[in-house]
């Protein structure tokens, strides 16, 4: 099927005059011949790490990386949870603004708690009011849109709900999901969607029980991939491939941990004067019958765990504001957890978890897009999830909603703005801290072990986000990361 760019639209309405008339010119937009925007499928792997792919048979993956826009990596949000994480992606806000703030979490003004094992909670659209989900974006702007599953879809919010939507039911076969999609996209264009969401949470669960280089976990994202490449054949086979805008994430990574690596919380705080909604590698506290500052002090200096009272939470967390953000955050070093001496009985161990730091490489999950929509063979530095909400409102042709996502990063990728961008990668040595900085047209990945730092690029060579601030210069940098300063980096030209 041919693709449409923006280019090539405003060739064609000068050609035919009447712009209106032209399919696929809506605001530079790829369009189906009935002037609709080309579909949107939005797929989610639960947990599949940035750094699996190349560890397991991924030949869908691997068209669509060959065929599409491939980013090194998908930087989350704070924390690192499935909730929390799908929500943003979906809104373009951070936790600390959308109020889905873990996935276990606690409401000071209602005074109720929200699971995402209780099927009335997540049901409820109170929880999900603070943001706007793509879903509702379209529907409200006289798009359709279908969910199979994603974080907060079985919830009216707004006053609205995806025309076609499921309960969530992990039973329901990858073969079941694949085939709802077909079957939506096989609609004739008047009941077909606009945006179908897909989600698949088996490579999640096998990394929480087995550990995350476990080879159920390989062995899972390799089914999910072979479900992919029968759905990109089924798309070919009925020559609606290459008209479909696909984008494959997944909503956080996963690290190893052992019940020798646990902080046992009530070893240093007395958990009958405190309120904790969540656990794990960090710590939702509630000050009930303790000051926050009492909470502060008493956990320190406790080995392996950073604390803070809401107000000192770090500012790259974007995590300080709503009213559900508690009172005090602890956050465990990688690798390590929190827990209870009652939580600690239970047999039911985890070999892997994730919730920590988002520029954790460890925490970051993947991006991959194929489509009329984007410049085939594209290759980006680590991009930001709150990114990807306004990317999928342009594709839709739709005026996004309120939003902390920064659309230039993704504009350079997308069909009709000219050759494939240049990606380039520089090392530097910063006496003796050594780190790699990728680069893009509009934003840098600044690889620090063990993290990687997404930046907006701010001016000619510097680049920026929240507190952080890194500026390149001929052959030398300078910058600070997360409180530390880096100076006298200088480029490395051997590795290259």
């Amino acid at each position: 099927m041919k693709r449409f760019s923006g280019k090539f639209c405003s060739v064609l309405a000068l050609f035919v005059i009447i712009a209106a008339a032209s399919p696929g010119c809506r605001s530079g937009v790829p369009e189906t011949a009935s002037g609709k925007p080309a579909p949107l499928l939005l797929i989610s792997i639960d947990g599949l790490r940035h750094d699996y792919i190349g560890q397991f048979d991924s030949p869908a993956l691997d068209r669509m990386i060959d065929e599409g826009l491939y980013a090194d990596s998908l930087m989350q949000v704070f924390p690192t949870k499935t909730f929390a994480a799908h929500y943003s992606l979906v809104t373009g806000l951070y936790p600390g603004t959308h109020g889905v703030v873990a996935n276990s979490m606690w409401d000071p003004q209602r005074r109720q708690f929200f699971s995402m094992r209780n099927r009335k909670a997540v049901s409820d659209g109170f929880w999900f009011q603070g943001g706007e989900p793509i879903w509702v974006t379209a529907e409200r702007q006289g798009l359709t849109a279908a969910t199979f599953f994603w974080p907060g879809s079985e919830a009216m919010i707004k006053r609205t709900r995806p025309t076609y939507w499921r309960s969530y039911d992990g039973r329901v076969s990858h073969t079941r999901r694949i085939n709802q999609a077909l079957d939506w996209l096989a609609l004739p264009d008047s009941d077909r969607p606009d945006l179908i969401t897909l989600y698949f949470s088996r490579v999640d669960s096998r990394a929480h029980r087995d550990g995350p280089a476990a080879d159920s976990v390989f062995a899972a994202a390799a089914e999910i991939d072979r479900q992919l490449g029968r759905l990109l054949d089924a798309l070919e086979n009925t020559g609606r491939l290459d008209e479909i805008n696909i984008i494959v994430v997944s909503d956080h990574g996963m690290s190893a941990v052992s019940r020798q690596r646990t902080i046992v919380l009530d070893g240093h705080l007395d958990l009958t004067r405190v309120r904790v909604s969540d656990w794990g590698p960090a710590a939702q506290i509630w000050a009930t019958r303790m000051p926050a500052e009492k909470i502060v002090a008493a956990l320190e200096d406790v080995p392996h765990l950073r604390v803070w009272a809401k107000q000192a939470i770090p500012e790259r967390y974007h995590f300080g504001r709503h009213q559900r953000v508690p009172d005090v955050l602890a956050e465990a070093d990688p690798g390590w957890l929190i827990s209870s001496r009652q939580r600690m009985s239970r047999p039911d161990s985890p070999a892997g978890m994730h919730g920590w730091d988002p520029a954790l490489a460890e925490m970051h999950g993947i991006f991959i897009a194929r489509g009329p929509g984007f410049i085939p063979g594209s290759r980006s530095p680590a991009m930001a999830s709150v990114d990807v909400y306004s990317l999928m409102a342009r594709l839709l042709g739709l005026k996004p909603a309120k939003n902390e996502g920064r659309p230039d990063s993704f504009l350079p990728y997308l069909n009709g703005s000219g050759p494939s961008p240049a990606y380039e990668v520089r090392h530097f040595d910063c006496s003796g801290t050594r780190l790699e900085v990728r680069t893009g047209p509009e934003h840098a990945a600044v690889h620090l072990a063990p993290h990687i730092f997404v930046l907006e690029r701010s001016g000619k060579n510097t680049f920026r986000h929240a507190d952080l601030e890194f500026r390149m210069e001929n052959n030398t940098a300078q910058g600070r990361l997360d409180g530390q300063t880096l100076s006298r980096c200088r480029r490395q030209y051997s590795e290259e």
